[in-house]
């Protein structure tokens, strides 16, 4: 049983793929993955995840999203329907739909 790859996360633990399909995520560096980085391989960092599409759309209007219902009944009393659908119609072309 040979490691296929090694991944660090971002809880600082290493999740680790053999070639035999088994996989593994432990918190010390176990024997046969010290070989496999005394081999001179590398994990591959943890590179945080881009946010959906979804979730940047229902962000707060303060990070360009849609914003929280108070946001939006805020919006609305203060500068009329037509501000408001002005900006739900730029937060979608900003962040449209990824298929």
């Amino acid at each position: 049983m040979n490691i296929q790859s090694v991944a660090m996360l971002d809880t600082d633990e290493y999740h680790v793929k053999y070639d035999n399909g088994r996989e593994k995520t432990c918190t010390v560096v176990i024997n046969d993955l010290k070989e496999w980085i005394d081999a001179g391989n590398t994990p591959t960092p943890y590179v945080e995840p881009e946010p959906h599409w979804i979730d940047k759309r229902l962000a707060k209007m303060a990070d360009g999203g849609y914003g929280t219902t108070g946001e939006q009944f805020e919006m609305i009393g203060e500068q009329g329907m037509e501000v408001y659908q002005a900006h739900i119609a730029k937060v979608k072309t900003d962040i449209p739909k990824e298929i």
